[in-house]
């Protein structure tokens, strides 16, 4: 075939008559009277939204359903049209519902929408229903539906996802219109008010699986939860090593404290990491994942045309018998000015048809350029260059092409490689010209036939599906395992770390909250003296010791006086108690570091075991450093203002280690707080 620029001169000779040759039919034409239907100029190309208004007005009025054939590789059209009537018809309004599939064209979805209103000029509910949305886009005319509270549930409760059927959707949304609770569920939770609230909520819903990232999410989830509690693990047993080593170093008998709580973590912490592992796995491979309720056609055959419906292609064939260049009306006027191309499809020496579709995952052929040409040839049985363009906004258009009967050599790698795909950059119109450029190189070659497409090849012997495992662990799980889950189980203990040294201040600094505790440990020993028999041992001490603490008690005692009657009460209530050992340690020298932890350790009833030792320490204590025995030494208020550690202060109660190094005499002690 020779370019255009390189005609003929008897060719030429034929492009010089066109003139006269139009002139004359012109003017028969014109004394002839009105003109034919073949004779009337082309019209411009009709608008999406007309398109849709024109098939919309087909349908019974108040009750119109349009299914494009854009669906139909997923969808039976008779089929999804019944139900779509069944479900809107239940509203008992008008409805004019367009189901397409959703590609990108020059109208949006809400503006061809309200182009459909404008142009339909009937009141009712328009609705545009379109595969791989969450959603179903309505808008009402003369209507009473709460379409906005309808839209805000469907979005609060993810009753949709992007696989969800066309049909199933539009019965989904008409049970929210109708709901009777509709208001209550369209109110928005206090805690997504606020950003930690709201992405609470969103992950909650990934790991329940509601999502198509939910498998993901769950995994990094889980990898960050078996980190957590791995690293807690390390830590909590390097924890206690230490201090079982500073124990057995400090001669402590028997578990330091804290101890048994560190076991009990070291424990839980590896069973709750593999019970949450063996959860994840369990409710990946048994919860049904969004893409479950996909909806897939039927199997195309392995054998021309490759597709299972070709309804489309007959629409499209039968524009091409009648002209080399279609353009589909849903592609509207994005593409621009094609008159060129259709100039230059005429003037070819081998049939060349163009055809300009929008093509979506959902369509007969996948939305594979490859299989459409192929079916459209075989729809068509001619021979020729099949040329199929996806481009429904007008920019970076797809191309696929197929030579049937036709060759461009016996080079290796086709000529059409480089003018097909995705063209970035280009309007459809240049891109055709570019390819039209290798086009016109074409020759005839009766009986030759391109590859069969690779689609069709995959279909044979596709991949297999990823496994819930491999979706489990598709997201960023290892960062998860050996970042998130150690920093995790570090802010933790850090929390726990100052839970605890809050706690520890409060005991340090005790202040306003030593009269209700001494009240409370006065009311104890009182109970405690009340139950013990006439004949216990320890009775007349501890009654001594009773009676001196309710005297400083009632008189005007200051902080270190109520850290005395503490002390003193709690000394009675443990000298009483029934169990030996118990009563034992009554005698045992309070925590000099502060007297409000306890009996201290190591030492026995009296001084002997440990005479070096100037100052009685409780096993807590004990395991600390001394700057963090100074952080946790008793302040009370000092006569000369302001806090100062109770061992500074040079009174009974410090010298006599509260009762435990002499008997503690009342009227010296009431006469030091100046009680009378």
């Amino acid at each position: 075939m020779h370019s255009p620029s390189r005609v003929s001169a008897p060719r030429r000779a034929l492009w010089f008559l066109t003139a006269p040759l139009l002139a004359a039919l012109v003017g028969a034409a014109a004394l002839a009277g009105p003109a034919h239907a073949d004779t009337e100029p082309p019209q411009e190309r009709t608008s999406v939204a007309a398109h849709y208004v024109g098939l919309l007005e087909q349908r019974p009025e108040g009750a119109a359903v349009v299914v494009e054939d854009t669906l139909l590789g997923d969808y039976d059209p008779v089929e999804l049209e019944r139900s779509l009537h069944e479900s809107f018809g239940r509203l008992g309004v008008d409805y004019y519902v367009v189901a397409r599939a959703d590609v990108d064209d020059a109208a949006s979805n809400v503006s061809l929408l309200a182009a459909l209103q404008d142009r339909m000029g009937e009141p009712g509910l328009y609705v545009l229903l379109q595969p791989g949305e969450s959603r179903v886009q309505a808008l009402g005319r003369g209507v009473d539906l709460p379409l906005r509270e309808a839209d805000q549930v469907v979005a609060l409760e993810r009753l949709m996802t992007y696989h969800t059927p066309l049909d199933t959707k539009a019965d989904v949304y008409v049970d929210t219109l109708t709901a009777p609770d509709l208001a209550e569920r369209a109110e928005l939770p206090w805690y997504t008010r606020f950003p930690a609230g709201w992405w609470m909520e969103q992950r909650l819903r990934e790991l329940g699986l509601q999502t198509s990232g939910g498998p993901a999410a769950l995994g990094e989830t889980t990898a960050a939860v078996v980190g957590l509690t791995a690293s807690l693990w390390a830590l909590l047993s390097a924890i206690r090593y230490g201090r079982r080593g500073r124990a057995a170093q400090a001669g402590l008998a028997g578990r330091p404290p804290g101890d048994r709580v560190l076991s009990v973590g070291r424990i839980l912490a590896p069973v709750v990491g593999t019970l949450a592992l063996a959860a994840a796995v369990i409710h990946v491979h048994t919860a049904t994942l969004p893409e479950d309720e996909q909806r897939v056609g039927p199997t195309p055959p392995d054998t021309a045309p490759y597709v299972a419906s070709t309804a489309r292609l007959e629409r499209v064939a039968a524009a091409l018998s009648e002209d080399p260049l279609y353009v589909d009306p849903r592609v509207g006027e994005g593409v621009g000015d094609l008159s060129g191309i259709a100039e230059r499809l005429a003037g070819t020496d081998l049939p060349v048809y163009v055809a300009v579709v929008p093509m979506a995952d959902s369509d007969e052929s996948g939305g594979d350029l490859e299989i459409f040409t192929h079916a459209l040839h075989h729809v068509m049985d001619q021979d020729g260059v099949f040329v199929v363009v996806d481009d429904a906004d007008g920019s970076d258009p797809e191309l696929g092409a197929a030579l049937f009967g036709a060759t461009l050599g016996d080079e290796v790698v086709s000529p059409l490689r480089d003018v097909t795909g995705y063209r970035f950059d280009l309007t459809t119109g240049r891109a055709l010209e570019e390819l039209m450029d290798v086009v016109d190189q074409a020759s005839a070659a009766p009986g030759e036939r391109p590859d069969i497409p690779s689609e069709v090849e995959y279909r044979a012997d596709p991949y297999p599906e990823p496994s819930r495992l491999s979706m489990l662990l598709s997201g960023e799980w290892s960062t998860a395992l050996f970042v998130v889950g150690p920093v995790s189980a570090l802010a933790v203990l850090g929390l726990v770390r100052a839970v605890l040294g809050a706690r520890v201040r409060m005991d340090t600094v005790p202040g306003r909250s030593l009269r209700p505790r001494a009240d409370r440990a006065v009311r104890r020993a009182a109970k405690a003296l009340e139950a013990a028999s006439a004949d216990h041992a320890g009775l007349d001490r501890s009654m001594r010791e009773a009676d001196t603490a309710l005297a400083v008690l009632g008189g005007e005692p200051d902080e270190l006086d109520l850290v005395g009657v503490v002390v003193l009460a709690d000394r009675v209530v443990r000298r009483l108690d029934p169990d030996p050992d118990t009563a034992a340690s009554a005698d045992v020298p309070v925590c000099m570091v502060n007297p409000l932890h306890g009996p201290s350790a190591l030492y026995g009833p009296t001084d002997q075991l440990w005479p070096e030792r100037r100052q009685a320490r409780c096993a807590s204590c004990e395991l600390l450093s001394d700057r963090g025995r100074d952080r946790r030494t008793l302040l009370v208020a000092a006569p000369s203002g302001g806090r100062r550690p109770h061992l500074e202060l040079d009174r009974l109660w410090v010298t006599t280690g509260y009762g435990a190094r002499g008997r503690l005499d009342t009227e010296d002690l009431m006469g030091e707080s100046r009680v009378h």
